[in-house]
């Protein structure tokens, strides 16, 4: 039971990445023809960080996973 749970997280993971990897494109398309608005800035940014925070969290346990 626990591995169906992993398997359907890792799932829901990978789907949130595809679907804001497209909305993030979408977004810079969007920005070279228009001013984006507030709450589309805000996306911008937050999409950033996120992929930069699941990048650093994915580092850490590569890593640190490995030597524990």
């Amino acid at each position: 039971m626990i591995l169906l749970a992993e398997i359907l997280r890792t799932i829901a993971i990978v789907a949130l990445i595809i679907s804001s990897s497209f909305y993030f494109q979408y977004l810079a398309k969007t920005k070279k023809q228009r001013k984006l608005t507030t709450i589309e800035v805000t996306m911008y940014i937050l999409i950033q960080i996120a992929y930069l925070l699941f990048a650093i969290s994915l580092l850490i346990f590569v890593f640190v996973g490995m030597s524990l």
